[in-house]
């Protein structure tokens, strides 16, 4: 992928989740930086203690108190133009479709060319059916920056929205001149003429879009398919969902676009209104720009698409994965819950929410929410996998294997990618004392992945432990130092396997590295003090385990750890 140089902020186009193949454009966003925008002394102390509030929130990404705290702030000073930008940034970020209109109205008051209150206020007069309203308020934003991309698709569906889809496909023409917005123009050109019945020519554009570079995206097979599925070409959907299932394998979106496009034949235009098209449109660019650093604005746009349709079933996805990249879980799973489950993409997100439930600590939740969805798609291993992984973190590990048992039976067909879920349930059977069954996981993971430094660090360590096969196991931990260097748990495993075998002072070495890299482990604390006191460092022994006792080690190791402070280690065996 070609990227070009930053201009404002370094925020890079690429076009490649829904629609596919853009290549790297600077798109600078200008009018609105939310993170560096000037504030003028606000009217009253009342007022600025919002601001600084609402500051604090933007500081921890908490979109929905900056956004409440912006509006306190703006009802104390109503005629500060500072604060008035950053509330519509906060209040459409936050979907306060209400605040973001008057804040619009109220800017665009003393800045008519003020891009993010000129999409606002389009989007809210489309909605009412004003299209000539919406086109107006679209012609005051200067053509420059990221109107440069998103403009001629508004002003295109606005056209569309006023009955002359010539003029909307005019008004897409100076993206195809531009190569790296090509795909937008391409697909955008297909739902127009999708929308209009004029199937020869969306045929042809569905055909570009696919066949363009990145092509094969969800989003464009998803529309294609349907398109090929209501003019009698439902073949050419199948061949689309084959190629997108060989490219992404056993994704969970292979699955529901079968199901919908060869099983149910969807035959539903994605747009079948130009106030549809209108959130296509949004859709479009936020997806491009969900990786910037002005995330409020990617987000804003994003909101706007669910403004402009609240049916959007991928602009909900969007705005939950925005949410969920910065690590605000619980308003991610509110905007993935507004997903229906009759969606494509219903399978996908409750799994998402399954797994931010789990993030928010709220596992017993997470886990029914899994054995739900495990029961809605019986042919499906992943909701398993992920309640198997829930009860192993919560050392419930009897529930694990139970978990992981049922998903590989769902499996027909065993692959090298499924080396993972041999050696999670090996760790589980380990962990629940049925060694003769976790020996047989993990060997299976190393046919499936011969050179896993996870697996050969884990199997060779339990080995180790129990005193089997003393020499291969050391020689598999010594494969697995070699591929990862600096990963202290499998240094930890080498310097522990020296230690076992009496090489005390290769022990402290590989140890001392070990906790170096992962100084806050009660047992490879405990481990380099064990091999301190083997070599006559009793001082440093005991300094280590008293470290380990203060890292919170279960109850077992705990006990041993205290023993050890009182009478040290016994006498070393022969």
């Amino acid at each position: 992928m070609e990227r070009g140089t930053a201009v404002m902020r370094g925020l890079i186009f690429g076009c490649a989740l829904f629609l596919g193949g853009c290549a790297g454009e600077t798109v600078p966003v200008t009018g609105h930086d939310a993170a560096n925008a000037a504030v003028e002394p606000l009217g009253s102390g009342s007022g600025y203690g919002a601001y600084l509030a609402a500051h604090t929130a933007r500081l921890r990404d908490d979109i929905e108190g900056a956004a409440g705290h912006l509006e306190r702030a703006l009802a104390t000073d109503p005629d500060n133009l500072d604060v008035q930008r950053l509330t519509l940034i906060y209040s459409a970020a936050d979907g306060r479709y209400d605040t973001a209109v008057s804040t619009a109205l109220a800017i665009l008051a003393v800045r008519p060319e003020d891009m993010l209150s000129g999409y606002v206020l389009t989007t809210d007069r489309a909605r009412a059916g004003d299209w000539a309203g919406a086109e107006a308020r679209l012609a005051a934003i200067p053509d420059a920056n990221l109107n440069a991309l998103l403009g001629p698709l508004l002003r295109a569906w606005v056209a569309v929205g006023r009955g002359d889809v010539d003029e909307g496909l005019r008004r897409l023409q100076p993206l195809a001149a531009r190569k790296p917005f090509l795909p937008i123009y391409n697909f955008h050109s297909a739902l127009i003429l999708d929308y209009a019945r004029r199937d020869a020519d969306a045929r042809a554009a569905y055909e570009r879009t696919i066949d363009g570079d990145g092509g094969r995206s969800i989003h464009a097979i998803q529309a294609a398919g349907r398109f090929f599925n209501r003019t009698g070409s439902p073949d050419r959907a199948d061949a689309l969902v084959a190629a997108f299932a060989a490219e992404r394998g056993d994704a969970p979106m292979t699955d529901a676009l079968t199901r919908s496009l060869v099983e149910r034949r969807a035959a539903e235009p994605v747009v079948s209104t130009p106030l549809q098209g209108l959130a296509e449109a949004y859709l479009s660019i936020a997806t491009s720009l969900a990786n910037s650093e002005t995330w409020e604005i990617t987000l804003s746009l994003a909101q706007l698409a669910l403004y402009a349709d609240p049916d959007l079933d991928l602009g909900r996805v969007l705005v939950g994965d925005l949410f969920e990249s910065h690590e605000d879980y619980a308003r991610a799973n509110r905007a993935y819950a507004g997903v229906p489950p009759e969606s494509d993409v219903s399978y996908s997100v409750k799994v998402r929410m399954a797994k931010n439930l789990e993030r928010l600590d709220r596992h017993d939740e997470a886990a029914k929410e899994l054995t739900d969805l495990a029961q809605r798609f019986p042919e499906r291993p992943e909701p398993l996998i992920e309640l198997g992984d829930i009860y192993r973190g919560d050392s419930r590990f009897d529930e694990a294997v139970k978990a992981y048992d049922a998903a590989i039976a769902r499996i027909d067909t065993i692959e090298p990618r499924h080396w993972v879920l041999f050696y999670t349930r090996g760790i589980a059977l380990e962990r629940s004392k049925q060694w003769p069954r976790a020996e047989a996981d993990f060997l299976q993971a190393l046919e499936l992945e011969p050179e896993q430094p996870l697996v050969l660090n884990y199997l060779g360590y339990s080995w180790l432990d129990q005193g089997m096969h003393v020499d291969r196991a050391q020689e598999m931990i010594e494969r697995a130092v070699e591929q990862r260097p600096r990963d202290g748990y499998i240094i930890d495993s080498l310097g522990w396997a020296h230690y076992l075998r009496g090489n005390y002072e290769q022990a402290v070495t590989y140890l001392e590295q070990a906790v170096v890299l992962v100084a806050d482990d009660p047992t490879i604390n405990d481990h380099l003090g064990d091999a301190y006191w083997r070599v006559g460092r009793t001082f440093e022994a005991r300094y280590q385990w008293q470290r380990a006792l203060g890292l919170k080690p279960d109850d077992r190791q705990a006990k041993e750890l205290r023993d050890k402070l009182t009478n040290g280690l016994p006498a070393a065996k022969r």
